[in-house]
């Protein structure tokens, strides 16, 4: 059962579900509509409309009469986009994946306890997997989901857990606390995780992490596809598969978080060194 939030503004509340709706590219909706999906009344969606389209949050179609997203969100988004350096060395890696194995391969990090989809690619087999970037989900039941908890600290699992609760999307949903556990543990042990139509029926996935250090994922890269193409022969390619690739961007993002370490500790030394002339000038 999730917990109330105690500081919750309902205003604030209220204009953030509106925004939520946009969640497809292109997606344009009439104030009835809104009022529809989230049974608010009229004179609060227009007054929140009327703030959003002032603000350029959202922008009103002149044709077709409806909102849709505006571009004080495209710039704001494009700032995320342009922090977002796991996505740049990952993206490369994920387009060599595709090639590979011709299914959607995901690049997925934790955010509040919650699957967060950064990069989405899509192979000539791919079919309709409900994912698209930007796009949240249980950590629960999904394969990248599962591979980040696996790397947290037991407490801080328990606490999303408490959160967020274990909702049931399939009859392969994991909803029980122990049962969770021991799939973590068996995560940790083999390096990947598996989708086993967990959020979806005839869906399947298999999952592994990206780390800077042994025991700390920081992201998550998994292949996605039918339950048919995900067994046998072909399930035992793409484990080996989505591990090596997991590794080889892992080594790249050591590296990275190694010189910017290195980086850091040189421009202290500096720091320390012209204060330490500068002491000495005054003495």
């Amino acid at each position: 059962m999730e917990k109330t939030n105690p500081y919750k503004v309902k205003v604030l509340e209220k204009t953030l579900n509106i925004i939520d709706l946009f969640d497809e590219k292109g997606k344009e909706l009439t104030p009835a509509e809104i009022r529809e999906s989230l049974d608010l009344n009229k004179s609060t969606i227009f007054r929140i409309l009327n703030i959003l389209g002032d603000a350029g949050y959202l922008e009103k179609n002149s044709v077709t009469l409806k909102y849709r997203l505006g571009f004080k969100l495209y710039h704001l988004g494009s700032l995320v986009e342009g922090r977002s350096e796991i996505r740049n060395i990952a993206h490369p890696f994920l387009e060599e994946l595709k090639e590979m194995c011709d299914e959607t391969v995901h690049l997925v990090v934790l955010d509040n306890g919650e699957a967060l989809y950064l990069d989405k690619l899509e192979g000539k087999k791919a079919i309709r997997v409900v994912s698209n970037v930007g796009w949240r989900l249980p950590a629960h039941c999904s394969g990248v989901g599962k591979v980040l908890l696996a790397s947290l600290p037991a407490e801080t699992v328990s606490k999303i857990i408490q959160d967020k609760g274990l909702k049931r999307f399939t009859n392969n949903t994991i909803t029980d606390i122990e049962t969770l556990k021991i799939e973590l543990a068996r995560i940790r042990k083999q390096g990947y995780a598996v989708d086993n139509e967990e959020i979806e029926v005839g869906l399947k996935c298999v999952a592994a992490p990206l780390k800077y250090s042994k025991d700390e994922a920081i992201a998550a890269i998994s292949i996605s596809g039918p339950k048919e193409r995900f067994s046998g022969v072909e399930m035992k390619r793409l484990i080996p598969l989505i591990k090596s690739t997991s590794e080889r961007i892992s080594d790249v993002l050591k590296r990275k978080h190694c010189d910017q370490e290195v980086l850091k500790f040189q421009n202290e030394e500096k720091g320390r060194a012209v204060l330490s002339q500068n002491t000495g000038r005054v003495q």
